[in-house]
C-alpha cells in the first residue's frame, strides 16, 4: 500500500470516528469548567498587576514575571503532555493536572513575597500547560473531522467566556478583597471540573509511548528560559551592552541550535518536529503564535494603561477588558457555523482586518480619552480574534493524520506559550525604551532658561523654582512619556496583523470549501 494511500484511509477513519452526537456536547461541556479555569486565572492576574506592582513594591518589568514565569513553564512543560497522554491515557491525566493546578493556586494566594509568587506561578504554569494540548486532543477524538470546524468554534466560544469573566472577577475581587483571593477561586471552579471529568469523559486507549527525550527537553528549557531573561532584563540592563545580557543571547542561541538539531536527527525527539512537513500546519501554527502574541500583549498593556494612565477604578478596568471576551465569543460562535460552508481564510482575513483596526484605534488615543471608543477598539479587537482562532484551528488540523495529533497539538501549545511570553516580554521592553526616549525628547526642554517657559504663567503645582513643583513637573513629563510609549506599542501591533495577510495567500484548501 502506497503512503498515498495510507493517508487517505486514515483520513477516512478520522472521518468516520468520534462519539455519538449526544456524548460530543457532553464531552464539550465536562472539560469545560477546567479548561477555561487557566484563562480565567490569567486574565484576572493581568487586571490585578497594579494592585500587585504596589502590593510588592516592584517596577512592572519586575511584575511582569508573574505572568512570564507561567507562560515559560508552560511552554517547557506542554510537550511532556504528549508523551504522557499516550501513557496514562487522556482522562487520567486530565484529573492529575486539574488537581495539581487548584493546589498550586492555592499555593500562589498564600505567598508573601514576589519571588514566592513567581515560583508558585511557574508551578502552576507546568500544570496548566496540560490543558490546550489535552482540550484539543479530546475535541479531535470525540468529533468526526467535519464537525472540527464548529467543534473548535463551541470550544474557543466556551473558552472566551474566561476573558469575559476573568477581568471582571479580578476586578472585583482585587477591589473588594485582596489580589490573592483571585487565585483561590480556581478552587471550586477546579472542582466542578473534576466532577464533570469523572462522570462524563469516556475512558481513552491508551497507547504505547515512545521514549523521553530528556535531554531534549533539558535543552529547550534552558533556551526558553535563556531566551525570557534576555526578553524580560533587556531593558532594565541597557540590552547588549551589559556582559549578562551577551551570555543570555549566547545560550539561547546555542541551545535553541542544539535543539533543532537534536530533533532532526534523533528517532525520537521531545518534539517531532516532521509535523511542519504538513503546509497547512505550519501557516496554521505561524498565525496561532501572532494571535498569542496579540491576546497576552494586551495582558500586559491595557490594564496599566487604563487604571495608572486614565485613571479608572479597577472594577471599571476589568469591565472595559471584559468587552473583548463578549466580542470573541461572539465571533467564535459566527466563525464556528461559518467555517462550515466558506472558506477559513475569507474568515481569518475578515479578522485581522478586525484586529488591525483595533489596535489603530487605541494608538490614536489621548489622555483625556472617554471609555467608549476604548470599550469599542477593546471589543473590534476580541471580534477580531474571534473570527481568527476558530478558522486557524480548522485549517492547521485540516490535513494532519491522526497519528500525528499528540504531536502537532504539543508543538501547536508550545508555541502558543512562547509567543505568549515573548508577546507580554517584547511590547513590555518596548513599552520601557520608548518611555525613556519620550521623557528624554520632553525633559530637554524643560528648563527655567528655556525662553519659551518665561512667556508661559505655569499653574504653582509647577513652580520651577521650587522642589515640590520641579517634582510635580518631573511627575507629569513621566507619564506623558510613558503614554506616548502606549501609543507606539499599539502601533507596532498594527503592524504585525497587518504583516500576517500575505500567509493567506499560501493555504490550500483542496477544493472542500465555497467561496463567496
Amino acid at each position: 500500500m502506497t503512503a498515498t494511500t495510507t493517508t487517505k484511509k486514515a483520513q477516512e477513519d478520522d472521518e468516520e470516528g468520534g462519539l455519538p452526537p449526544r456524548q460530543r456536547i457532553l464531552v464539550a461541556l465536562a472539560i469545560l469548567p477546567a479548561g477555561s479555569m487557566q484563562g480565567m486565572d490569567t486574565f484576572a492576574t493581568g487586571v490585578a498587576i497594579p494592585r500587585m506592582m504596589g502590593s510588592f513594591s516592584v517596577t512592572l518589568v519586575e511584575i511582569s514575571w508573574v505572568l512570564t514565569s507561567y507562560l515559560v513553564a508552560s511552554a517547557m512543560f506542554t510537550p511532556f503532555y504528549a508523551w504522557l497522554s499516550r501513557k496514562l491515557g487522556c482522562k487520567n491525566l486530565f484529573i492529575a493536572v486539574t488537581a495539581g493546578f487548584i493546589g498550586v493556586s492555592v499555593m500562589v494566594s498564600q505567598s508573601s513575597t514576589l519571588m514566592e509568587v513567581v515560583f508558585f506561578r511557574f508551578l502552576q504554569g507546568a500544570f496548566g500547560a496540560g490543558f490546550n494540548p489535552l482540550t484539543i486532543q479530546i475535541i479531535l477524538a470525540a468529533f468526526p473531522r467535519s464537525r472540527h470546524g464548529i467543534a473548535f468554534g463551541w470550544l474557543q466560544m466556551g473558552r472566551n467566556s474566561s476573558i469575559v469573566i476573568g477581568p471582571i472577577v479580578g476586578g472585583i475581587l482585587t477591589e473588594y478583597f485582596d489580589w490573592r483571593v483571585i487565585y483561590l477561586i480556581n478552587v471550586p471552579i477546579g472542582l466542578l471540573g473534576l466532577f464533570l471529568i469523572l462522570r462524563i469523559l469516556p475512558k481513552d486507549k491508551k497507547q504505547e509511548p515512545k521514549a523521553f527525550d530528556f535531554f531534549g527537553f533539558v535543552v529547550l528549557s534552558i533556551a526558553l528560559c535563556a531566551t525570557q531573561l534576555l526578553l524580560s532584563q533587556g531593558g532594565k540592563l541597557d540590552w547588549f551592552n551589559s556582559q549578562i545580557i551577551i551570555i543570555y543571547a549566547f545560550f539561547a542561541a546555542a541551545f535553541s541550535y542544539v535543539f533543532v538539531f537534536h530533533a532532526v536527527t534523533s528517532r525520537q525527539p521531545y518534539l517531532n518536529l516532521r509535523v511542519f512537513k504538513n503546509r497547512e500546519f505550519l501557516i496554521g501554527m505561524i498565525l496561532v503564535v501572532f494571535t498569542q502574541f496579540m491576546i497576552y500583549g494586551y495582558v500586559g498593556l491595557l490594564p496599566p494603561i487604563l487604571q495608572d494612565q486614565l485613571g479608572l477604578p479597577v472594577i471599571e478596568a476589568g469591565i472595559i477588558i471584559a468587552y473583548r471576551g463578549i466580542g470573541s465569543m461572539c465571533a467564535s460562535f459566527i466563525a464556528g457555523m461559518l467555517v462550515m460552508r466558506y472558506s477559513p481564510k475569507y474568515l481569518i482575513f475578515i479578522g485581522l482586518c478586525g484586529i488591525a483596526f483595533s489596535t489603530w484605534s487605541l494608538s490614536q488615543l489621548s489622555p483625556d480619552v472617554h471609555t467608549v471608543p476604548i470599550i469599542i477598539a477593546i471589543f473590534l479587537q476580541g471580534f477580531g480574534l474571534g473570527f481568527v482562532k476558530t478558522p486557524i484551528l480548522a485549517i492547521t488540523f485540516s490535513t494532519l493524520s491522526s497519528s500525528l495529533r499528540p504531536d502537532g497539538t504539543s508543538i501547536l501549545s508550545t508555541a502558543q506559550r512562547i509567543a505568549s511570553g515573548i508577546g507580554i516580554s517584547v511590547l513590555i521592553a518596548l513599552l520601557v525604551r520608548s518611555t525613556q526616549s519620550a521623557r528624554s525628547t520632553l525633559s530637554q526642554n524643560v528648563s527655567e532658561y528655556n525662553e519659551r517657559f518665561q512667556h508661559f504663567t505655569l499653574p504653582e503645582k509647577w513652580n520651577m523654582d521650587s522642589l515640590p513643583g520641579m517634582m510635580a513637573l518631573d511627575r507629569l513629563i513621566d507619564k506623558q512619556a510613558e503614554f506616548m510609549a502606549y501609543i507606539i506599542d499599539f502601533q507596532l501591533m498594527t503592524i504585525v496583523t497587518l504583516m500576517m495577510l500575505p500567509l493567506l495567500f499560501f493555504i490550500r484548501l483542496d477544493g472542500q470549501k465555497k467561496s463567496f
